[in-house]
């Protein structure tokens, strides 16, 4: 009768014990999400000023608008489950597209991007699925609107085309943040802020240091220009402390310069961009006596540049050819600057390869030019 009673009064003690055990399992476990949920989740704001929530776990994004460049720089295209069409073409001077073309040739699109500018397809994008839409050259608007109709979070980007600038290491932090990537945006922010540094001290030390001018040639925005095309503020030429002849002429920016300002400034030295080499031989062919009136032509100071600028900047083929201008300008403090090193080493940081030999293939590469002969 005792042991009877005794095996009861034990199976209700155990009973209440596995129910306590239980209740608290399920209070630790609902703390736990409830804590995880909230160190996951986030609300940003964005650079066009709109204050965003960030869904918790995030893993399928899609990036519009030039705003997929710096995910690839993050090193976030794994998360990318949807394009634009221009993003599919494979062209090695855009040279994020060059690298991961497999990749977002096998994704499904979502609009056209490119010259069309963002024309998001709202019914692919809904297809796709995407957590969160990254995006450049929208307005606040434009991404609110976006936003109501797809029922997809749209974070705005704002980068500028300009390379050694706080707006542009800004969106990268901003990036960084979003993707859960800080660590690789600071590396990022951090290797440019270098080559600045670094470009700077070797132009400083140079015994050529003072008085150089230059010019920039064949310089592409909205297509391919010849000679006439050419950039004020370029960005080689500020980094290197190098007077550049197109500064001072209205413009801030890329635009079509009279060719009777060049010639009257006769620059030390003309940088060309590769890929429009074939317009500037044209020019040439027309009136061969201009150029060869040109300083710069005369002391064999001409050489290439590769173009950067494809869907907006190429950072890492724009740092290359800071390296480019510095070592032909500056021989002595660039003496060990291999400008074709120097992009192998830059584009493998930002992309995880080398491009010489590719680009070298489709004709853009580091070298002196005789205009009279390319």
């Amino acid at each position: 009768m005792i042991s009877k009673l005794w095996l009861r009064l034990s199976v209700c003690i155990c009973a209440i014990a596995l129910t306590f055990a239980a209740a608290m399992l399920t209070g630790c476990s609902s703390n736990e999400s409830s804590s995880s949920s909230n160190a996951e989740a986030q609300t940003i704001t964005d650079m066009r000023g709109r204050s965003v929530e960030i869904p918790a776990d995030l893993e399928r994004i899609v990036a519009v608008g030039c705003a997929l460049r710096p995910v690839c720089y993050l090193q976030a295209e794994d998360m990318v489950v949807g394009v634009e069409a221009s993003e599919q073409e494979d062209n090695v001077s855009c040279a994020y597209r060059h690298v991961n073309h497999d990749l977002f040739a096998s994704l499904p699109v979502i609009g056209d991007g490119g010259s069309s500018g963002v024309t998001i397809n709202e019914e692919a994008l809904m297809e796709a699925a995407p957590q969160l839409v990254i995006c450049d050259s929208l307005s606040a608007d434009e991404a609110d609107n976006l936003q109501q109709k797809t029922g997809i979070p749209f974070v705005c980007l704002d980068q500028p085309e300009t390379v050694f600038d706080d707006k542009y290491y800004n969106n990268l932090e901003l990036l960084g943040k979003v993707l859960g990537k800080e660590e690789r945006a600071a590396e990022v922010v951090n290797y440019i802020k270098e080559v600045d540094n670094d470009l700077e001290q070797r132009s400083a030390a140079s015994e050529n240091a003072d008085n150089n001018t230059a010019y920039a040639a064949g310089i592409s925005f909205r297509g391919g220009h010849g000679f006439d095309g050419t950039e004020a503020n370029f960005q080689p030429f500020v980094a290197c402390n190098i007077d550049n002849v197109a500064d001072g002429h209205g413009s801030d920016g890329a635009f079509t310069i009279d060719l009777e300002t060049v010639s009257a400034a006769q620059p030390d030295y003309i940088f060309m961009e590769c890929g429009n080499l074939p317009l500037i031989k044209e020019n040439y062919s027309t009136n061969p006596a201009y150029y060869q009136a040109l300083k710069a032509v005369q002391d064999g100071h001409t050489y290439s540049l590769i173009s950067y600028r494809f869907y907006s900047t190429n950072v890492e083929l724009a740092l290359a050819n800071c390296y480019q201008v510095g070592a032909m300008v500056y021989p002595d403090s660039f003496s060990d600057v291999n400008p074709t090193d120097k992009l192998d080493e830059i584009s493998e940081f930002f992309l995880g390869e080398k491009l010489s030999s590719d680009l070298a293939a489709e004709g853009y590469k580091f070298e002196q030019l005789n205009i009279a002969e390319f």
